[in-house]
């Protein structure tokens, strides 16, 4: 069984010379066939973390060994936001530009580091989410969470840079993630039993495990809300002998950060719920893609997968390969998720074929996110009527929530499926809550008389992350975020999307700042939304209208 070591994958500011040999041998201690196209993708980011970035050579390097058309090559380099062919330095910083940053300080933060070290080996960059908007303002070191980042640690933090202290040595309380739970439910609270729920499902065939996640009323956790059940048994149908499992890690909404607590403290209930998946339908083999923000537990995931092959529930007649991915927000949605498994820029399929049918490697797979995945292995060891006695009729279960923004204690919530919004906001410790953000940028925006809406799927946002706004807030502001939130993760594939979102952001600026173009502003971006929603090619495009309809809709009864 191959060891993958991954003693090297951590804190580090400084990287060794590019090497071929070394570069070789480190591939290889990663998987037995780093050259074959489907492993291009990985090789890179591999070949980054290792030397900081992927230069041509390196780039030529691995085409002449892989067969890979550098062109290709070049194609994924672009495609992919964090993937890097310039020389590194010593710091690479990737501040969190989400709305709930913003709100926390983000821009003179910002300012302020740009000027103290213009001339320190250090380069600043932003992205969209790093999945830490409940330790606002965070970043990113070399792919190394820094929390709390503010004016009571900035002189530090550019002392230690200036002076090219190794980020080994910096504070390391400075790196600790909270991942506590304000709030328990079932699935974060009930004596977990590593393997218990794996000995049930071996008791039982495929088509039993599959009725037992149906009567729990188990629904996915993604977003869409798809019938798990049915999913695993749509898969298990297909007479194509092989078959895949995968789980979708890439949570790349802003202000969702509860699958980061799943992959940290319940991860061995995401693997025994893939594992229980794949007993079910037949699946040989299991892909965990994880966005690219949490790289810094691909050596406890994988310590993880270890001890699970070790006790020999994984590597016999199933296994399980961690992917990372490389900062795209669009492979979150699960098309695109299988064709960057597949060593792919993530472009969205066409449906149908859905992936239960034709999927990765054009086989049947099934594809669930973290959270579905330890339901699964609640539902095995709980019971179904664990699960399907909390939350309600079409609802069933709890969930765990993300709530950051204007609250005194934003982090992590559990409640049963159904909860009122008005709830969390109350056990988060809201005040003055002019709205809040439910579901993301492309969920729905919530006032005040719209606070006792369930949180469930029957309702728009369905819950997951809460970003919450007091009145002291600018809607227009809000979803000018938003929309350029879009503008920039679209992948540029089809024209509605990609000409869309720049079209709505520039129509909301003039809706803003030319009062006499209002109304033909408001009338122009209904009408691009609508069209956008008819036209795009994948579910990005569909939704990216979705913060301006939220703002159109409220106006002028809440000026900004």
């Amino acid at each position: 069984m191959l060891k993958r070591d991954t003693e090297w994958l951590v804190p580090n500011s400084t990287f060794p010379d590019w090497n071929t040999e070394r570069a070789e041998q480190m591939l290889l201690q990663q998987h037995p066939h780093p050259f074959s196209p489907e492993r291009i993708l990985q090789s890179l980011v591999l070949l980054q973390l290792r030397f900081g970035a992927v230069t041509n050579p390196m780039q030529e390097w691995l085409s002449q060994k892989s067969g890979v058309a550098l062109t290709d090559i070049r194609a994924l380099m672009s495609f992919y936001f964090f993937l890097e062919q310039d020389k590194p330095p010593r710091y690479h910083l990737r501040l969190a530009d989400n709305i709930v940053e913003r709100h926390a300080g983000l821009t003179s933060l910002q300012e302020s580091l740009t000027h103290r070290l213009c001339s320190a080996d250090c380069r600043i960059d932003t992205t969209s989410c790093i999945g830490l908007s409940d330790h606002p303002v965070s970043l990113l070191v070399n792919g190394f969470p820094v929390t709390h980042l503010g004016p009571h640690n900035l002189d530090e933090l550019c002392a230690l840079i200036i002076n090219r202290v190794p980020l080994q040595k910096w504070p390391r309380s400075w790196f600790a993630v909270d991942n506590r739970v304000h709030h328990k439910g079932p699935l974060t609270s009930y004596p977990y039993q590593r393997g218990k729920a794996l000995t049930q499902a071996r008791g039982m065939t495929g088509d039993q495990i599959i009725d037992r996640i149906g009567e729990a009323g188990l629904r996915g956790l993604g977003g869409a809300g798809f019938p798990t059940a049915f999913k695993w048994h749509w898969c298990k149908q297909q007479a194509e002998p092989v078959k895949y499992i995968t789980c979708n890690a890439d949570e790349g909404e802003p202000g969702t950060f509860k699958d980061r607590f799943y992959l940290t403290e319940q991860a061995d209930q995401m693997i025994e719920g893939m594992v229980i998946a794949a007993l079910a339908v037949g699946a040989q083999a299991g892909f965990i893609y994880l966005r690219g923000e949490y790289v810094y537990l691909y050596t406890h995931l994988e310590r993880c997968l270890r001890r699970w092959r070790d006790s020999g529930d994984l590597g016999q007649d199933f296994d399980i390969e961690l992917h990372l991915g490389a900062g795209a927000y669009i492979c979150g949605e699960e098309s695109a998720m299988l064709e960057s498994l597949e060593g792919k820029r993530g472009i969205p399929r066409n449906k149908p074929p859905f992936p239960g049918t034709v999927g990765l490697f054009g086989k049947p797979t099934v594809v669930n996110n973290v959270e579905t995945f330890v339901c699964a292995t609640y539902i095995l060891q709980q019971g179904s009527a664990a699960f399907k006695n909390t939350g309600n009729e079409k609802s069933r279960g709890s969930r765990l929530h993300s709530v950051s923004g204007d609250c005194r204690q934003p982090g992590l919530y559990e409640l049963a499926q159904g909860s009122s919004l008005r709830t969390l906001l109350e056990l988060s410790g809201a005040h003055n809550t002019l709205c809040a953000q439910i579901g993301g940028p492309s969920g729905a925006l919530f006032f005040e008389d719209q606070f006792d809406t369930p949180l469930d799927f029957e309702n728009p946002g369905r819950g997951g992350s809460v970003m919450v706004f007091n009145k002291d807030r600018s809607i227009v502001n809000i979803t000018r975020h938003f929309t350029r939130f879009f503008r920039h993760e679209s992948c540029g594939f089809c024209t509605p999307c990609r000409a869309g979102t720049v079209a709505l952001d520039q129509l909301l600026d003039q809706y803003e700042h030319n009062p006499a173009l209002q109304a033909k502003s408001r009338e122009d971006m209904q009408e691009l939304v609508q069209l956008m929603q008819h036209s795009s090619h994948c579910g990005l495009g569909k939704t990216a209208g979705l913060p301006v309809l939220n703002l159109l809709q409220r106006e002028p009864a809440h000026e900004q």
